[in-house]
């Protein structure tokens, strides 16, 4: 988490979004990222781990495109490693914009800090643009982003607390869930289920049917 940094463009915060870099042959790789950031959005700091792609992509080509997004599923299918079926247009500056994002924010790093795996790599807004009005909020949102970084820090929790947490989140998708967000939750117990075990040995159910 951030600490907060009162200074003249205000306090930082954590806004959860999708970052694409691009690869050598010019697609988009996407990765959900949780960057440091103003509440003007002027100041950035992306924390990327040295082993992820996204890390390595940044440092041959330190341009990344972060966006303010409302649909869950796909944060779903980046963070769990599933495909994903999204469509982009190119900035005319270099790098990909998902045409289905809010908001975005072409990011130039200015520099980085290497001292820990999770790596700090500040960064200057070089452009950006509105696509689209926000959805609004809705707590089933809400839940499959808190139960998709449970998934990724599964390897750091108990069972039991992981169980915990989901069948409270799970409240709130039962009572407000799209479609959208009831085929994120999907993926999401199913990637339990096959992270624990066989489903008769946890709190969870196979949707894989």
């Amino acid at each position: 988490m951030g600490e907060s940094d009162a200074t003249a463009t205000g306090p930082s915060m954590i806004v959860e979004g999708l970052l694409s870099t691009q690869r050598d042959d010019g697609t988009a790789h996407v990765a959900p990222m949780g960057p440091v950031v103003s509440e003007d959005f002027t100041r950035w700091t992306l924390r990327p781990f040295q082993t992820s792609t996204t890390f390595k992509l940044l440092r041959s080509n330190p341009v990344g495109i972060f966006h303010i997004v409302d649909d869950v599923l796909p944060v779903v299918q980046a963070a769990l490693g599933q495909p994903l079926s999204l469509e982009f247009q190119p900035h005319a500056a270099g790098g990909q914009i998902l045409t289905s994002a809010c908001r975005w924010f072409r990011l130039e790093i200015t520099d980085w800090d290497l001292s820990s795996i999770r790596s700090e790599a500040h960064a200057t807004v070089h452009s950006s643009g509105h696509l689209r009005d926000f959805w609004g909020w809705n707590r089933a949102k809400h839940a499959v982003l808190e139960a998709t970084i449970l998934a990724t820090r599964v390897h750091l929790l108990e069972q039991g607390e992981v169980e915990a947490s989901l069948a409270k989140l799970e409240v709130a998708v039962t009572k407000t869930a799209g479609k959208r967000e009831l085929d994120a939750w999907k993926l999401l117990q199913n990637y339990f289920v096959e992270y624990y075990g066989h489903a008769d040995h946890t709190g969870f159910v196979d949707n894989k049917g």
